[in-house]
């Protein structure tokens, strides 16, 4: 039987690394097309408003936004010692903000961001995340982008 004891830690693993990084904050909280120029957002108004450490966004709004959230699941035992899991971020935003200044859409530029974060790092259970899946996603007409997966591997 799995142990979940560790399922919150490594979800705010995941929250705290992402907050880490200036530019997915910038990208996320500003919507001008230059938003690496602007200052960057206080990380706490950015949790429950723009990125959710869960896979849904609590409700819609007006104003146009990017969002990230967060899923942890299809846990599996792996061995009698181990249980895998994957993480998956999605990334959504308006279609009007995908634009940017940088050679490249506002989604692509925060997947690669999530991707120099996880792909084949340590700190989450006891192996390197390892990127297995990506793709588009729509939510409805207005909201596009992209999710990416990780597996990783932790003790039960």
């Amino acid at each position: 039987m799995s142990n979940f004891e560790s399922l919150s830690r490594d979800r705010f693993e995941v929250l705290n690394r992402l907050l880490s990084s200036s530019e997915i904050l910038k990208a996320v909280a500003h919507n001008e097309t230059n938003f690496l120029d602007l200052k960057e957002p206080d990380a706490d108004s950015i949790v429950y408003n723009r990125i959710f450490p869960h896979r849904f966004i609590p409700k819609t709004s007006e104003e146009k936004k990017t969002y990230i959230t967060i899923s942890l699941g299809n846990f599996r035992p792996s061995g009698s010692s181990f249980k895998g899991g994957v993480v998956t971020f999605t990334v959504l935003t308006h279609q009007d903000l995908f634009r940017t200044d940088y050679g490249c859409l506002r989604v692509d530029y925060i997947i690669q961001k999530i991707s120099e974060l996880f792909n084949q790092t340590r700190g989450l259970g006891i192996g390197k995340a390892e990127f297995i899946d990506s793709d588009e996603v729509s939510l409805n007409t207005d909201y596009h982008g992209m999710y990416i997966k990780y597996k990783v591997v932790d003790f039960n």
